[in-house]
């Protein structure tokens, strides 16, 4: 962490815990990081009530004594400054519990265990059941998503070995233009350069580490960029048929083309071009869902579970 954001953290940390308001003299002289002439740290401290100011911290600033109003102390109310459980559903606190989670042990390790601290205070009011059709994203998440995110950010190129459709690994040079998930699945879009055309990659499809160029702006990404994943090959769609507990299974149902109700259960049809994708998905939601058909499809579904078992016990 940067002797600035340290100091932020510092500051935010007094500020909150002090039962009355705090002056510059005790705030420069028992916070960490502020340092210099006292120009200098009044300048800093400005600096530093602008920037919590648009992370949303509100400062509440007050006179001290009446008859001195130039004396002012301050101070950060908790209830101005805690996240109200009404004011946010389960499924918005899941996916920012998630977004936190991914920077787990990255570059924003430390920031993102904060944010998690600070959301499991609402987190009585979660229903577990409202998770699991998010869950996936952050379990597929590929190790080198901070480099992509950083490539994309400064315009950086990209290369790595990457294993197409015939299950060749070839050498891949990437100008990124963007990163998503999809049905539990990273991929990352962009100009193949060698090939000359936009791509879709499968984060998992990549073998091993990549390789971002140290040139910075080296390419600019297009202003009608289209959201339509442009994959590296076509996949021909399968179909399986479901047995989900009602009320459950909400990943599954929303790839659903058909729904039959047959009281506590329901049956489902989807269409899915990957099978390992969406073994995935039927596991996590455990015995809220069964398979019907094909079937290999339920064969490789019990074995995944007789793993599970011999596995863990």
């Amino acid at each position: 962490m940067s002797r600035k954001s340290e100091r932020l953290v510092n500051l935010v940390i007094a500020l909150l815990a002090t039962r009355r308001s705090l002056t510059k003299s005790e705030i420069f002289r028992t916070i960490e990081g502020y340092e210099g002439s006292e120009d200098s740290m009044e300048r800093m401290f400005e600096r530093d009530k602008d920037e919590l100011r648009s992370l949303g911290i509100d400062i509440d600033v007050s006179v001290l004594d009446p008859l001195f109003e130039d004396e002012q102390g301050y101070r950060i109310k908790p209830d101005s400054f805690a996240m109200s459980p009404s004011v946010y559903s389960a499924v918005q606190v899941a996916y920012m519990s998630l977004a936190a989670q991914l920077w787990k042990d990255a570059s924003l390790s430390e920031p993102s265990q904060r944010v998690l601290r600070k959301l499991s205070g609402i987190a009585s009011s979660v229903n577990i059941a409202d998770i699991p059709s998010i869950a996936p994203i952050s379990i597929n998440a590929p190790i080198f998503l901070v480099e992509i995110i950083n490539a994309i950010s400064e315009a950086r190129s990209i290369d790595f070995l990457y294993i197409d459709s015939d299950l060749n690994v070839n050498k891949r040079e990437v100008n990124v233009y963007s990163y998503f998930s999809n049905d539990g699945f990273w991929y990352f879009k962009g100009l193949d350069i060698n090939k000359g055309q936009e791509r879709t990659f499968r984060s998992d499809r990549v073998v091993g580490e990549i390789n971002v160029s140290k040139n910075s702006r080296s390419y600019e990404v297009p202003k009608a960029l289209s959201d339509k994943p442009i994959f590296e090959e076509s996949s021909e769609l399968l179909r399986a048929s479901l047995r989900v507990r009602v009320g459950r299974g909400s990943q599954l149902r929303h790839k659903a083309i058909s729904i039959v109700n047959e009281g506590d259960h329901d049956l489902i049809e989807i269409e899915y071009p990957f099978e390992k994708e969406i073994i995935s998905m039927i596991l996590w939601h455990l015995d809220d869902v069964e398979v019907l058909s094909p079937k290999p499809l339920r064969e490789r579904v019990i074995q995944s579970l007789q793993h599970l078992v011999d596995s863990h016990g």
